[in-house]
Parts: C-alpha cells; structure tokens; sequence
C-alpha cells in the first residue's frame, strides 16, 4: 500500500514538471521588461554612445564642406627706405606700400562634390550608428532568452531532484517489503547528486546571462532581472518567407546601406581628383600708399597651374580604384548579408520543425513510457534502471524543448538584425 502511495505522488508530479517545458517556454507575449531593457541598451551601451558621436561629428562635417577657403590678408612693402642711404632700413611704414585682400574660388563644381562626399560620409556614419545599435539590441534579446532559459531548464532539474526524493522513498519502501533491492536507494541519491550538479552549472550560466545582459547596459552588475521566462511570440512561418526577408534586408539592412553610401562618397573623391586638373583662381583688392599718401588700388588675379602630371596622375588613380574597391566591397557586404539571413532562416525553420516533432510526438511518449516503467516498478515488473532510463528519456525530450526554443529566440534576434528592425 505504501509503495502505491509514493508512486501516485511520482506521477502527480510528474505531469505538471513536463508541462512547464510546453508551457512556459512556448511564446507567451515579450515582457515589458525586454522593451525596457532594448530602450535602456540604445541609450547607455558604450559602443551606441561612440557611434552616435562619430555620427555626429560627420554631420557636423557637412555644414562647412562646401565654404570657400578663409580669405588672406596681405601687406606689402614696396620700396623699403634706408637711414641716409645706408644699409640700415627705416621704419616700413615711411615706404611705399599696399594692403591686399584676396579669396581663392575653386570652380568647376568642386565644391559641390565636397560636400556631396560629406553628406554620403555623414549617411554613412549614421547607418553604422543603426548598424552598432542593431547589433547591441540583438545581443541583448539572445542574452535575455538565455537567461530564462537557463531558469527553465533550472526549473525542470528541480522538479527532477523531487521525484527522485520520492522515488529513493519508494525504493526503500519497496526493499522493506522484500520486493526490491538496497541498491535502487542508493542509484537514486547518486541521480540526486548528479542533478544538483547540474543545478549549479546551470545556475552559473544563468548567472552569466544576467551579467552579460548588465554589461550591455552600462550598469550596475548586481542589478536584478525578473524571474518568471515571457519569451517574445516567434512570428508564424508564412510571415517568414526568404524572398521578402531577403528584399527588406538589402532595402534596409543599415551595414549594406553605409557600405553603398561609402561607395558613393568614394565615386565622388574620384570625381573630385579629375577635377583637380582644372585651375582654381584667385582675387585680390587693396589700397596702395606712395610717399605716405593714399594713391589708388591694387587689384590682383592669380591661378594655378597642374604642371605636376604625376601628383594628378596618381592622385587620380588612387581615387578610382578607392571607388571601385568600395563598390566590390558593397557588393560583398550585400552577399554576405543575404547568406548570413539565408541561414539563420533555414535555423529558424529547423528548429521549428524539431519543436513541432518533441512537443507532438516524442514528449507524450516519453510521459506515456515514464508512466508505465513506474506503475511496472510498484507492481514489481520493471526494475529501478528501467525507471531511472525512462525518467532520464523524459528530462531530455524536456531539455531538448527549451534548448530548440531558445534556439528560435536566437534566430529570431539575428533575422531582424540583418533586416533592420522588427519582425
């Protein structure tokens, strides 16, 4: 009778510890909490905090790129009087002189093109602001499933560690009775120990998370996280398909677009260096004073001269084949980001696949085997090993569902990285 009493207290138990796996992993809606600490991470990361000063600093660029140079201010001595003939000079202000104001004026639109390369230079440094931003948003969401995770799979060991508390009570029961062995006692406290092992690695890892998630913040280490696992809702596979993942990406994806922006800037620079072969003129304009009286104006006109072919030569080539290493290197940014998408896509939709089997299939037959190798125990049918193996069977189909949702967090986080937003 006793024995029969433990065993309804294992299967009791049983049945809610396999639910939780169902449950409290499946996708309930994102916690306020998540959006409180993706909000948090924008703001305080450092790495945010750095590109958003690069970011403006390039914009700050743009604002004078296409000024003309600063003016000079010229005064000229034009016959330098000496004491008495001698070879010493006199005051310069008793001689002839002209004061000379003259501004430089490049032409032939290179002043547009400068500041047509600042403005592609401060786009891209404000892509790659979003781009830093994305990243971090997305470290935090794989850390954060992490974290609850690690508290289910803490959860289950539990749960584990319980039952084989009733499970030692029932073998001991049973060895009083005469129906079972001494031994079954001891492979239980030994599976209990291996459990709490287990517990404490996992413990560690959940604490790692935690970290981490604090790191990414810029905060206090010790700084707490809600317990309870609200994983975010996995969109459904028909809101996935790779072809429109794909477009958005390469429409939207911030690296592809700093990497076009840079190409554009570094055609512009090209543009810029031919244009070098045209001279830039200068203008002048002052008074001119002879024998202390004011006698009229000075005007001047100068240019320059491109004499040196090869500074220009290489100047120019230097900056054509900028421009078109950064248009290979856009076009490889592009390939990349479409193959990285592919494949956490295909991860997603695998670990879809593998949820659906565990979850339908594998778990109920594990519950079903579990239960029936326990009833066989208290009838004296099965051995205490065959408990043990089926029990065993049922942690692991449970660990296995928590490990392929989290798997599907991760991708999840990695899709809407390389897309550019929210899913």
């Amino acid at each position: 009778m006793t024995a029969r009493v433990l065993l309804l207290a294992v299967l009791l138990a049983a049945a809610p510890w396999a639910a939780h796996a169902e449950n409290g992993a499946g996708g309930s809606p994102a916690a306020d909490e998540l959006t409180g600490l993706v909000a948090t991470a924008r703001r305080m990361n450092p790495d945010v905090q750095v590109a958003v000063l690069e970011a403006d600093a390039a914009a700050a660029k743009v604002q004078g790129a296409d000024s003309l140079p600063d003016p000079k201010l010229q005064w000229q001595v034009l016959q330098w009087p000496t004491v008495n003939g001698g070879a010493l000079p006199r005051s310069p202000f008793l001689g002839d002189s002209m004061v000379t104001l003259s501004q430089m004026f490049p032409l032939w639109g290179k002043r547009d093109l400068r500041r047509d390369i600042a403005v592609a230079g401060a786009r891209q440094a404000r892509l790659m602001r979003q781009e830093v931003e994305n990243e971090v948003v997305a470290r935090v969401e794989i850390a954060y499933a992490q974290f609850h995770s690690a508290y289910l799979v803490v959860d289950l060991d539990r749960g584990l560690r319980g039952r084989m508390d009733t499970l030692a009570k029932l073998a001991v029961a049973r060895y009083a009775q005469g129906l079972g062995k001494q031994e079954d006692a001891t492979r239980a406290e030994v599976e209990k120990t291996r459990l709490e092992a287990e517990i404490a690695r996992t413990e560690a890892e959940r604490e790692q998370a935690r970290l981490a998630i604090n790191r990414l913040l810029a905060r206090d280490l010790d700084t707490p996280l809600a317990e309870r696992p609200k994983p975010r809702t996995i969109p459904s596979a028909g809101a996935l398909e790779l072809s429109a993942l794909s477009a958005r990406a390469q429409a939207a994806n911030p690296q592809i677009l700093a990497e076009q922006a840079s190409s554009e800037g570094a055609d512009k620079e090209a543009s810029l260096a031919g244009k070098e072969w045209y001279p830039d003129v200068e203008v002048g304009l002052g008074p001119e004073t002879m024998g202390g009286r004011w006698v009229g104006y000075n005007m001047m006109v100068s240019t320059t001269l491109p004499l040196q072919w090869g500074l220009h030569d290489s100047q120019v080539g230097e900056a054509k084949a900028k421009a078109a290493a950064a248009r290979s290197k856009s076009e490889a940014v592009s390939r990349d980001v479409d193959k990285e998408l592919g494949d956490a896509w295909v991860g997603l939709n695998s670990s879809r696949q593998v949820e659906a089997l565990l979850r339908d299939s594998q778990l109920p037959q594990a519950k079903i085997g579990f239960d029936s190798v326990a009833n066989g125990y208290a009838l004296g049918r099965t051995s205490f090993v065959d408990v043990l193996t089926a029990e065993q069977q049922l942690w692991q189909t449970d660990i296995e569902l928590i490990r392929v949702q989290f798997e599907q967090q991760e991708r999840l986080a990695e899709i809407e990285k390389l897309v550019g937003g929210k899913l």
